[in-house]
């Protein structure tokens, strides 16, 4: 993926997302995200972090509190839920070009945007098209190793990711198969995705679920 095109799929795909909330009710911005312990409302807030909070600032906080970036990321998310969806969602409209990442990392907010957009639309009901290319690009930066603050390095060793709705395989060793999406979420751990895919899942499923087991 080119510079020009990741842009671009940067912009429509947080463009779609915005459009996509301003839709949704009350009820349904309460209603409990894929990602633990998140409504849709905190996965939205979530998405406006890079436009709060510097990679650096990120990881001072991390160290401050102290705490994990994980757990630092989960407490803006938290101190964030309190703005009013319209907000929110204006920030993310002020920035819907942006494509600002973390070092090294310019596919972040892509995988964040397409991944995200599951965590919301995946328990709602709601349909999300990703385009194959788009996620292909997504899982070629995970299995490359050097996606941190996305996957631990040892989940993905040794698998090889295999599409089946399309021309696309990631990464060496054992088969895993499946829809590129559902391939995508697997791999940052959705164990919402792992019925939708065959081969050696249950690899994958066992590093998610025990993250201490190789």
């Amino acid at each position: 993926m080119t510079t020009p095109e990741l842009a671009r799929a940067i912009a429509e795909e947080r463009g779609a997302l915005i459009e996509l909330v301003a839709g949704l009710d009350d009820a349904q911005l309460r209603s409990p995200s894929l990602c633990d312990g998140w409504s849709v409302h905190h996965v939205v807030a979530h998405l406006t972090m890079p436009f709060n909070v510097s990679a650096p600032g990120l990881l001072w906080r991390a160290l401050v509190e102290p705490m994990s970036i994980s757990g630092a990321i989960n407490r803006f998310v938290q101190e964030n839920t309190g703005r009013p969806v319209e907000g929110i969602l204006a920030q993310l409209q002020d920035h819907v070009a942006d494509t600002r990442h973390p070092p090294g990392q310019p596919l972040a907010p892509l995988i964040d945007l397409i991944v995200h957009g599951e965590d919301i639309c995946r328990p709602l009901g709601l349909p999300h098209v990703v385009r194959f290319e788009r996620a292909g690009a997504a899982i070629a930066h995970l299995t490359r190793g050097r996606a941190f603050g996305f996957v631990p390095g040892s989940r993905l060793r040794g698998l090889r990711f295999v599409a089946t709705d399309g021309d696309g395989a990631w990464g060496q060793g054992q088969i895993v198969h499946g829809p590129v999406v559902d391939l995508l979420l697997g791999a940052l751990g959705r164990r919402v995705a792992f019925d939708q895919l065959g081969g050696a899942v249950h690899t994958l499923r066992s590093r998610v679920e025990s993250p201490g087991r190789r």
